[in-house]
């Protein structure tokens, strides 16, 4: 069992990194072993044999109430099904991301509570679509601990990639993480982030600057998603100016919904081929 932390407090969480590291998932999509009596399992990453064991023999034979996603991007969800199977647990996500990713299991809905041993608290789930449309965070009570999937990464931005990101459900999104002063970030990809309130406030304006640069590539001429792709982020090598290009078009669409003239959006980028993006 993990030690516990000063003061009594619920143990930290064990955190694994699978050993899909690229310039897309930065050093690995990470996974959480959380509690200490009865646990939970927070994105099981990609069907990697070792990593699966890691996560097994992390959970070192205790009760698990459940194996929780955040989304289903492959390198998020799909060893789950393995993994729950040698655990002995539900898979439990929203619908959407049960769907997509062809998983039976607990579906969970906004403010729904995956319940550790007592005195341990609870995970509660937090409908944060943005980043996908399936997207939970889950915060941790009493701690004030947030785990944010790709909503929010420890290094770099986030992906909000046409047609499944959408601009404004992103920046929705992170308010209202913003208005639960989490005290602690772990997310999906990168280091926990300990300045949890700045992070989150620094990524919505990251996203508004993205933006702002869009409009400024438009107006400068830029007619089409590649052309203001290459306006605001320069030469990039293809699959980086794929989800670039994608990044762009969730601005355009973000654009036309409230009203702004701007070029139509192009095809987009699907994510389900195990990459993602700090576009």
């Amino acid at each position: 069992m993990p030690p516990r932390t000063d003061g009594g407090e619920a143990p930290a969480p064990i955190v694994l990194v699978a050993p899909n590291p690229g310039p897309l998932t930065l050093d690995g999509t990470r996974t959480y072993v959380v509690g200490a009596e009865r646990v939970a399992v927070i994105d099981p990453g990609p069907a990697r044999a070792a990593h699966l064991d890691a996560v097994v023999a992390a959970v070192a034979g205790r009760a698990v109430e459940a194996v929780l996603l955040t989304h289903a991007h492959p390198d998020h969800a799909a060893g789950a099904a393995a993994v729950a199977e040698r655990l002995g647990a539900p898979v439990a996500a929203s619908a959407l991301a049960l769907g997509r990713a062809g998983l039976e299991g607990r579906v969970l809905h906004d403010g729904e509570e995956v319940r550790l041993a007592p005195g341990e608290g609870a995970l509660v789930a937090v409908a944060t679509p943005g980043h996908s449309r399936d997207h939970l965070a889950f915060w941790k009570r009493p701690e004030r601990w947030l785990f944010t999937g790709d909503l929010v990464l420890g290094e770099g931005s986030s992906a909000v990639l046409h047609p499944d990101g959408r601009v404004g459900e992103y920046l929705a999104s992170l308010r209202r993480l913003e208005a639960l002063r989490p005290s602690r970030l772990f997310p999906g990809h990168g280091p926990p982030v300990d300045a949890a309130e700045a992070r989150l406030r620094a990524y919505r304006e990251h996203r508004r600057e993205r933006e702002r640069q869009v409009e400024a590539a438009i107006a400068a001429g830029a007619a089409t998603p590649a052309e203001i792709r290459e306006k605001v982020y320069g030469s990039l090598p293809p699959g980086l100016a794929r989800a670039a290009e994608a990044s762009v078009s969730a601005h355009l669409y973000h654009l036309r919904s409230r009203g702004v003239a701007a070029p139509e959006p192009g095809p987009g980028f699907d994510e389900t081929d195990d990459q993602e993006s700090g576009a």
